[in-house]
């Protein structure tokens, strides 16, 4: 058995080993995901602040977005 190990070890030295290339420069893979981010920050920012804008829980009464949190017609909602 330990000649055997010995001439898998002995022959696996001797072979080749593959290396597989990168597709680009290693610090673009950085680039490229701080550019993937910035747009995805860029999309939640146009979105920003649209469920205040719901018409129709202001249409309802159920809040308006000025108030904080207090009923828009002074009725209670209920």
């Amino acid at each position: 058995m330990t000649s055997a190990l010995s001439q898998v070890l002995v022959a696996a030295e001797g072979e080749h080993h593959i290396v597989n290339e990168l597709l680009f420069e290693p610090i673009w893979f950085g680039v490229l995901a701080l550019v993937i981010f910035l747009v995805l920050l860029g999309a939640l920012w146009a979105f920003r602040n649209t469920l205040a804008l719901d018409p129709h829980d202001v249409a309802h009464g159920r809040q308006d977005p000025d108030t904080h949190g207090t009923p828009a017609s002074g009725t209670h909602a209920g």
